[in-house]
């Protein structure tokens, strides 16, 4: 007999290829950070292992011939024709299932080593111990080749790890005595798992300013898709590439994981606009059938779409229709229907933002106007810059009971490196009550503007002045 201990060096380690997947583990191979990824969302409460009193996920392998387990590693000894060695693979954090299939070749030749599972390798266990006769002179280089198609997974927050050990007696196999060769991979995991979902938001960079010289009730010429079409942005949800179904071993789908039609979508931002309106479609042309957005009752959401639904079309789009066009951010969240009530890893929901809509110029919110008699409010307006600015005061927001309509002062300009001092009661006139908020765009840039509120009460004189901007 002639046998050989083969000694280990530090790299000796599992390893498996990302790019292709149908490749073996080597445990002669360097360390590689490499594994077999399986999505959290596909583990199944009613496909397990039951090892003590603790169920083990089963994942699958082989099951789609798309991934794979199966181990290769040298054999680190030789043996001679006749003789025998044991051969002894443990796992942690894992074990073996009903469907694990266990076989073990030497020297990818089937008639070189007559070969029996002598111990473990059966359902619930962690271990397993083969037999190997030799039929003829196998050299220490020869492979050994684990055929693996099904694990069961005991944490799966944590990976699975493989050690290999070649032994001269079954003795020494059963109670881990000195090996021949010893090839521990625990920093290296077998199986491990991540999330087999991914939300891709990716928001439009230029196209959907409005503009201040249009009092914001069109985007910039030339700029977005038209005057009154602009693209925000995209969002879908999608299977991330190279992450496995556990249940056949598959590159995982969206549908092994969640109902998308039954998975909510909540599109948050400002709908305010009556004539305006916000729109799904297929991309950013914006161009094909847009599916229009409801709006929950305060404008502030959309209301009954799906992920099915907003993966069949993405793209945020707006259209203007003659109100002002708000300025803002638009948000998505999805609220996910697992697609099993058993799943025991079901992401619960997934959120990004979709986009925003920019206004170029200068806009200040003046939250308090009067027309009170006993009042002389102003509004002063300071342009820094070297050129004149317009202005424009608009969107007055009254009392239920109040109406406001524009008046003479609602617009016109500051002169450069000067100011604009107007009478509210010249602003608007209030029929009601006397009280009003409203909103002054200002085309310049907003480092050079500044606003003020002055207020003097007739009575006594007193001065209220509130600085906005």
């Amino acid at each position: 007999m002639n046998k050989k201990t083969l000694a280990m060096s530090v790299a000796a380690a599992l390893g498996v290829s990302a790019a292709n997947v149908q490749a073996d583990y080597d445990l002669d191979a360097p360390i590689a950070a490499d594994t077999m990824v399986y999505a959290l969302e596909t583990l199944d409460s009613t496909d397990v292992t039951v090892v003590g009193t603790e169920s083990y996920a089963n994942v699958m392998a082989n099951g789609a011939s798309t991934a794979v387990l199966d181990v290769t590693a040298d054999l680190g000894v030789g043996v001679s024709n006749g003789e025998d060695l044991f051969v002894r693979y443990d796992l942690t954090n894992g074990a073996f299932t009903a469907a694990s299939n266990l076989a073990l070749q030497v020297n990818a030749n089937a008639n070189n080593a007559n070969i029996a599972t002598v111990q473990g390798g059966t359902p619930s266990s962690s271990f397993v111990i083969f037999q190997t006769s030799a039929n003829t002179d196998i050299d220490q280089t020869a492979p050994l080749d684990l055929t693996l198609e099904s694990l069961a997974v005991g944490d799966a927050s944590s990976s699975v790890g493989l050690q290999l050990r070649v032994f001269e007696t079954l003795t020494q196999a059963v109670t881990e005595g000195d090996a021949l060769t010893d090839l521990s991979t625990g920093s290296v995991p077998l199986v491990s798992f991540a999330t087999g979902l991914e939300l891709t938001a990716t928001a439009a960079t230029t196209g959907n300013t409005a503009d201040v010289e249009e009092d914001f009730e069109a985007f910039i010429t030339g700029d977005a898709l038209s005057s009154t079409l602009a693209y925000i942005g995209t969002t879908s949800v999608a299977e991330v590439t190279g992450v496995f179904s556990a249940d056949d071993g598959a590159q995982v789908a969206l549908a092994d994981m969640i109902d998308d039609t039954a998975s909510d979508v909540t599109i948050t931002g400002d709908f305010n606009g009556a004539s305006n309106s916000i729109n799904l479609d297929n991309d950013a042309n914006c161009n094909t059938a847009l599916a229009a957005i409801t709006p929950n009752a305060d404008n502030s959401a959309s209301t009954g779409i799906t992920l099915a639904g907003l993966n069949a079309q993405p793209a945020l789009c707006y259209v203007a229709g003659g109100d002002a066009i708000p300025e803002g951010s638009y948000t998505v969240d999805i609220t996910l229907e697992a697609a099993a009530a058993t799943r025991t890893n079901a992401t619960a929901s997934l959120s990004g933002t979709m986009g925003a809509i920019q206004h170029n110029g200068t806009t200040v919110e003046l939250p308090y106007l009067t027309t009170f008699s006993d009042y002389n409010q102003r509004i002063v307006m300071v342009n820094r810059g070297s050129a004149d600015a317009d202005y424009s005061i608009t969107d007055f927001q009254t009392e239920s009971d109040t109406t406001a309509v524009a008046g003479t002062a609602a617009t016109g300009t500051i002169p450069a490196g000067g100011s604009a001092v107007v009478k509210v009661s010249d602003v608007v006139t209030l029929t009601g009550k006397t009280r009003t908020a409203a909103t002054v765009n200002i085309v310049a840039a907003t480092g050079n503007i500044s606003v003020a509120t002055t207020q003097v009460n007739l009575a006594d004189s007193s001065t209220d002045t509130i600085v906005l901007q």
